[in-house]
């Protein structure tokens, strides 16, 4: 293995990448199950006390009393009460945000900057690995982002949804994966970039932003939302953010591993699939706020061995997919 590592200076760099992306998550991970309750306690207990002192100022008082109109809806904006005071303007401030990082990555791919001499000199250093024995795990990887593994994926969730008499879960589900879906598809044939020309795998579509990499944010961070949502426990609320960002980072890596897309188009799949599942977490945490949501769950043992046959089907289907689909690619290739 170290003779291979030393002959193969691409791939000995791809996995120092890989453990270093995994150590970070863990670290992150361990740091934020200690002090993350603490941290959010204190982010709130700040934000109250400098919003006390602000409204004491003469200046805003003024303001307040000479545009009353005007004033009382930017209050209501930053009341955490109802869903259209604060959770609704956090989620505009993130989808906009998010949106200006796409726009701004969009312009940089336009107009040929640095970031794309860049993705062309990534390109050429993965296409040494077209031969390295973990080409058959990132293949593996990757299928967890294949449509067919996906659409498997979203329904045994939204069965999992009804059988926990949870329906109105999958409106967000549906919004989140067929609309970054659809706006994946639309800015593939908007752009029209061609795919990196030592590709591993045969692909009919356009390279930017990588369908896999949009549907794994959209897919498996709306999961993972669902998840944290069921569970009550701070600790598992973090391990469960951490697996979803560490699968959808490894979707994301297998793109570029494979030559299927330069890094800008990963980078740009992920900010259209944050953007979505932005979207859909504000219209499943609105219809939470009208009652039509309730999370509180009591875990029947049927509920337990559901969720984990559903997992283990999930496993079994990514890993046939990659096989049966994928494999016979690589062998013409």
């Amino acid at each position: 293995m170290f003779a291979l590592l030393q002959e193969n200076a691409q791939l000995a760099s791809l996995i120092a990448t890989m453990v270093a992306v995994l150590l970070v998550l863990s670290l992150i991970e361990v740091l934020a199950i200690r002090y993350g309750e603490r941290v959010l306690r204190r982010i709130w207990h700040y934000m109250e006390v400098a919003r006390f002192h602000l409204l004491r100022q003469p200046l805003i008082q003024h303001l307040v009393e000479r545009h009353p109109a005007l004033s009382g809806f930017l209050a209501a904006r930053f009341q955490r009460e109802h869903f259209f005071g604060l959770t609704l303007t956090m989620f505009v401030v993130m989808g906009g945000y998010v949106l200006a990082l796409y726009a701004g990555l969009v312009e940089d791919v336009v107009e040929a900057e640095a970031i794309v001499a860049f993705d062309h000199y990534v390109s050429a250093h993965m296409s040494v690995l077209r031969s390295s024995p973990i080409i058959s795990s990132v293949i593996v990887i990757t299928s967890l982002g294949a449509a067919a593994v996906t659409c498997l994926i979203i329904a045994l969730t939204s069965i999992v949804c009804a059988v926990l008499r949870k329906p109105y879960i999958i409106v967000g589900l549906l919004i989140s994966t067929i609309g970054s879906t659809l706006f994946s598809f639309l800015s593939k044939m908007l752009f029209a970039r061609e795919r990196p020309t030592e590709i591993l795998l045969t692909e009919q579509t356009y390279s930017f932003p990588s369908g896999h990499a949009t549907i794994s944010i959209a897919l498996y961070g709306f999961i993972a939302y669902i998840a944290i949502r069921l569970t009550s426990n701070f600790a598992w609320q973090v391990r469960l953010f951490s697996l979803a960002v560490m699968i959808c980072v490894l979707v994301g890596l297998s793109r570029i591993v494979l030559n299927e897309h330069y890094l800008s188009d990963v980078l740009g799949g992920f900010l259209a699939g944050s953007l979505w599942l932005i979207v859909a977490i504000s219209v499943t945490e609105w219809l939470t706020s009208a009652g039509k949501i309730h999370w509180q769950h009591t875990w029947r043992t049927f509920d337990r061995v559901l969720v984990a046959a559903c997992l283990i089907i999930a496993a079994i289907a990514s890993t046939l997919y990659a096989y049966f689909h994928y494999m016979p690619m690589l062998g013409s290739a």
